[in-house]
């Protein structure tokens, strides 16, 4: 994995920052919100804590293995850690694996801003990004990255496979219609 030495400062007074060791604790509590349907297994509290400690395991290795050179950053705002993001950035597109907002943070637009800030660098890359978001969840991804531009390429249940294309890759719309 790896990381920049310093922050990068993104839209909407964001920033990402390397995740240092001290950060463990923050993202698995930020893994847990994300995924509140782990905790409709009938277990009790210390089995539930060991299956989400586990499947956060399980996570990072399917990182490392699948995407070996990917970023790792915590996303803050004004100095407050809210969220994560995880990105490979290839040569011929970026793929946001793991994009998560704290509860408490969502609603409020960083996601948005964070998408948007790697847009506008993936175009002046002439990049396309892609990603896969689930098809039920914390959130309803899907129609945040529709919103961004975002197009469904592939339905494989339980994920939506999505990709977003900077202006120069798009297909010219047919004269009269509207771009979107």
């Amino acid at each position: 994995m790896a990381s920049p030495a310093g922050s990068l400062r993104l839209f909407g007074g964001l920033a990402l920052c390397p995740i240092r060791p001290s950060d463990q604790g923050f993202l698995l509590q930020l893994f847990i919100e994300s995924r509140p349907w782990l905790s409709l297994v009938d277990l009790d509290r210390d089995a539930l804590q060991a299956l989400y400690e586990q499947q956060y395991r399980v996570l990072r290795a399917g990182l490392e293995s699948v995407y070996p050179e990917h970023l790792d950053f915590i996303v803050e705002r004004t100095g407050q850690a809210v969220g994560r993001l995880v990105v490979d950035l290839g040569y011929a597109d970026w793929r946001i694996t793991e994009l998560a907002i704290v509860q408490a943070a969502r609603g409020k637009g960083i996601g948005t801003d964070l998408v948007r800030s790697l847009q506008a660098a993936a175009e002046s890359l002439r990049l396309p990004i892609t990603l896969s978001t689930p098809m039920a969840g914390a959130t309803d991804g899907r129609s945040l990255y529709e919103r961004l531009g975002f197009q469904v390429t592939a339905v494989r249940p339980p994920l939506y496979e999505m990709a977003w294309l900077p202006a120069c890759l798009r297909a010219p719309q047919p004269a009269g219609l509207a771009a979107g």
